[in-house]
């Protein structure tokens, strides 16, 4: 790795607590590294980075309203970074709620999201892992965009 460092963008509830990391979220009440937007990351230069992640981020965002977060990204990577991205998968959410391996509490938190007070808590588009992958590469020029399921 080089000598840039890496985001947790949208950490949320989820910081990751260790020195080569910033912590990024539009909420102040997560107590973020950074409070900040994160279709505006002025305060990163171009190619900074080495990685950033997206942990449950982007299905707070409605059809195409994510596109300048995922710009800012690819502008602050450097090139060869990783930008990792988790969201629900929809069809395998689906699959497992009709085959009853997950309830309907869990079903619906990860289709509509955590409600805990704020309109950014919900969720406001679902993907699969291909209509995502489209969709990261539409928005930018990565050089290679593949699915994985941990």
């Amino acid at each position: 790795m080089s000598d840039g460092f890496r985001i947790n963008l949208g950490s949320g509830q989820r910081p990751f607590e260790s020195p080569t990391w910033v912590n990024v979220d539009c909420q102040d009440k997560w107590k973020p590294d950074i409070v900040a937007d994160g279709a505006n990351l002025h305060m990163f230069q171009n190619g900074c980075a080495d990685m950033v992640v997206m942990h449950h981020v982007l299905e707070h965002f409605g059809c195409g309203e994510a596109n300048k977060v995922i710009q800012e990204c690819y502008r602050i990577l450097r090139p060869g970074g990783s930008l990792i991205v988790t969201v629900p998968e929809i069809r395998l959410l689906c699959r497992g709620y009709l085959q009853s391996r997950i309830n309907t509490q869990i079903f619906m938190t990860n289709l509509y999201g955590a409600y805990m007070g704020d309109e950014a808590d919900r969720h406001k588009w679902g993907y699969t892992g291909e209509s995502l992958a489209t969709y990261l590469q539409e928005c930018c020029w990565w050089t290679t965009v593949r699915t994985f399921d941990f």
